[in-house]
């Protein structure tokens, strides 16, 4: 398997994991130095560092780090079945393993992978975002390369929608406001950290209605940052950009840009 691509998909979904790696190795061992291995929070596992013994004293290390503070740990074990860092094992080698923690990421889920979209991915790749772009267009889809993930939607925005949790941060930049009431119905239900949504003042107000007859709370529609971004008089897809990545710094940074 191309261990480094499912790091990418790990990471593009949120989900933690630990990454092991064999350092160096003596006598008889499993496998040779830079063997890796993915070791998920349910204890599965992806690729190998050897199996056995070994491999399920790695796998019960990296669980125990995982649900630690530490980020990272650096461990001996011994293949002997006694003595200091001895696994049971009686073939006499030695490996050194390094478990660093790969932390569930903050994600940038724009719905929208037009002129803004395009702009945002830019100025945010630099950050600590994963970021997903989700459009009902396969020739939009198709102007986004990795490490972008992206996800084709139906032509109404309705389906094959990415998983929300409280690290994601969601734009709204659909290229038709037909598309934003169907996205913004389905993020309110998350416990998202940040959604913000473009368009006119007069634009969110009908909305937020349709959505009120459909049920909706005034109070989660107050949860969102509509018009979106910081107001810097912005124009363009650029300065847009800019002003809705600088709001979603404010926001992981626990200020309130409306209080700004």
């Amino acid at each position: 398997m191309n261990i480094f691509k499912e790091i990418l998909n790990r990471q593009n979904a949120g989900q933690p994991f630990i990454l092991a790696t064999i350092i160096k190795t003596a006598g008889a061992s499993p496998r040779d130095a830079g063997a890796k291995m993915l070791v998920y929070s349910d204890g599965s596992i992806s690729d190998t560092i050897g199996g056995g013994t070994f491999e399920k004293l790695v796998i019960e290390d990296c669980l125990e780090l995982l649900r630690g503070t530490k980020k990272h740990l650096f461990k001996k074990y011994n293949f002997t079945e006694s003595g200091k860092e001895a696994t049971g094992m009686t073939c006499g080698g030695q490996a050194e393993v390094f478990m660093e923690v790969h932390n569930r990421t903050k994600r940038l889920i724009i719905f929208g992978g037009g002129h803004i979209g395009q702009e945002l991915t830019r100025l945010a790749a630099a950050s600590d975002f994963s970021l997903t772009v989700v459009d009902n267009r396969p020739d939009i889809i198709e102007n986004y390369d990795d490490p972008i993930n992206t996800i084709l939607t139906d032509p109404e925005y309705k389906e094959n929608f990415p998983t929300f949790d409280s690290d994601c941060y969601v734009v709204i930049v659909t290229h038709s406001h037909s598309f934003d009431q169907p996205v913004l119905a389905r993020v309110l239900k998350e416990n998202c950290a940040y959604i913000g949504m473009i368009g006119s003042k007069a634009k969110i107000a009908k909305l937020y209605a349709s959505l009120e007859k459909a049920g909706f709370d005034r109070s989660q529609l107050e949860k969102v940052f509509a018009p979106i971004g910081l107001h810097i008089k912005s124009e363009g897809p650029h300065e847009i950009a800019i002003s809705i990545l600088a709001e979603i710094i404010a926001v992981k940074n626990g200020m309130n840009p409306r209080q700004q």
